[in-house]
């Protein structure tokens, strides 16, 4: 059933100047309250574009455009809406979005628009998800799986796997109320199978989780190495163009570099740090210092030697470091010939050359292998950390309930209860149960006016 909120309002174009700015509003009541402001020549129908005049509180015309209302329930937010388009001059719609607050209508809540489609059911919480997703995709990929994920198809999946559930749980059920008569039951042997079969349905889309968070947030991908083994060069060859300087001279690279690539359809966040080595200049020192730091949010760490050089103390130390954390080594300068201790004492590296960009795209390949991001040739849908949390909760439910069935019998009451609390995990991921934490931690990381 469609609840009318009170009314909102917010501008849902970017700041700055354009053609057009977008104000949307929505809720109970909201044409009577902001009428007297809307010069309108005829009635107000339903999904029509009518050019119209916005005036200010002393009558005064503030901009012509077009105005088109939504009747609940058949709006985004189930909701009666009104998208109002004027010219795209930031002063003249926070003009308009004042005037509308002077009427009463509230300023809208980061998401609270989706929220409230939520809310009225026009999508559930996977689809909400899927719209910050879409609006904040950086690669090809991510806004594909994000355009899936909205048309429901994460959905439908999890879905799937509840429907399953509760079919189990109705016979479990039938067998506790209605023992003493002649209704199907199912053997142990077959309610083991099916939990079984839903275990390996759980585990297959868990799979899709580091690949999710990959395509949403970017992989962070760190370049280091002693001074002058070729960084910044494999920096602006990975990058295609030129933004590091690069010379001869050691410790160009005073400070880290960060510039964004995609690889394959994954957004990367490709840091450049500073040569790391021991150093009595202040400035250069600090640069050291901050590598080192950036070296811990990184997701892979690129180790450089140069390939054609001797390997120095140096080179071994900074191994070292890195041995406790994910990471590749990349022997440079194969373009020059490489040395033999070096390929000896890292047989699994990548051999490249930045310069001529010799090993690269294997350097590619290596880098989402390494960090386990398996990308077929069809777009899919990929798992979040909420998702993954709750799946497994389910996950470990259900591995409870195959252990103790394996093991010995287990009462149909307490079965009931071991499937209704598995059930229960995967109706929060698509919102049947929900909390209003849970909410107003999704949809605080939207854009106002979404």
């Amino acid at each position: 059933m469609v609840r009318q909120r009170e009314p909102i309002v917010a501008i849902g174009t970017p700041l700055g100047e354009s053609a057009i700015g977008v104000l949307r509003l929505s809720g109970g009541g909201l044409w009577e309250r902001i009428e007297e402001l809307i010069v309108l020549k005829g009635k107000l129908k339903p999904r029509y574009a009518h050019l119209v005049k916005l005036k200010d509180q002393e009558g005064q015309v503030l901009d012509e455009g077009i105005l088109i209302y939504y009747p609940s329930p058949k709006s985004y937010t189930g909701e009666d809406m009104v998208e109002l388009f004027l010219h795209g001059n930031p002063l003249l719609l926070r003009k308009a979005l004042e005037l509308f607050l002077s009427r009463g209508v509230r300023l809208a809540e980061p998401g609270e628009f989706t929220k409230r489609a939520f809310l009225n059911g026009k999508m559930d919480l996977l689809q909400a998800e899927a719209v910050a997703d879409l609006i904040g995709a950086r690669s090809e990929r991510a806004l594909r799986s994000a355009q899936r994920q909205l048309q429901g198809e994460l959905s439908a999946q999890i879905g799937e796997l509840r429907e399953r559930l509760l079919e189990l749980l109705s016979f479990v059920e039938a067998d506790i109320e209605f023992s003493e008569e002649d209704i199907p039951t199912l053997s142990k042997e077959q309610v083991l199978s099916s939990l079984r079969d839903l275990q390996e349905r759980i585990e297959l889309l868990l799979t899709t989780v580091r690949t999710g968070e990959f395509l949403r947030r970017g992989i962070n991908l760190a370049l280091v190495g002693k001074p002058n083994v070729g960084k910044s060069s494999l920096f602006n060859a990975l990058l295609g163009r030129e933004r590091a300087i690069v010379t001869p001279v050691p410790g160009t690279t005073r400070d880290f570099l960060q510039e964004s690539l995609t690889l394959d359809g994954v957004p990367v966040n490709l840091i450049d740090t500073a040569g790391i080595r021991r150093t009595e200049d202040p400035v250069e020192k600090i640069g050291v210092e901050k590598s080192l730091h950036k070296l811990q949010s990184a997701h892979l760490v690129l180790f450089v030697v140069d390939g054609h050089a001797p390997l120095q103390e140096e080179d071994l130390r900074i191994y070292e470091l890195l041995k406790g954390l994910e990471h590749l080594v990349v022997v440079n300068k194969a373009d020059l010939g490489l040395r033999e201790e070096v390929l000896e004492l890292f047989p699994e590296a990548v051999k490249v050359s930045a310069l001529t960009g010799e090993g690269l795209e294997e350097l590619k390949e290596k880098v989402l292998h390494r960090l386990g991001v398996y990308l077929t040739d069809s777009p899919q849908v990929y798992l979040s950390v909420r998702h993954e949390h709750l799946l497994k909760k389910s996950q470990g439910v259900l591995k409870s309930v195959v252990d103790e069935l394996t093991a010995s019998e287990v009462f149909p009451e307490i079965l009931m209860l071991y499937l209704r609390e598995a059930l229960g995990y995967l109706e929060e991921i698509i919102g049947v149960v929900s909390t209003e934490d849970i909410l107003g931690s999704i949809f605080s990381r939207f854009c106002i006016g979404k």
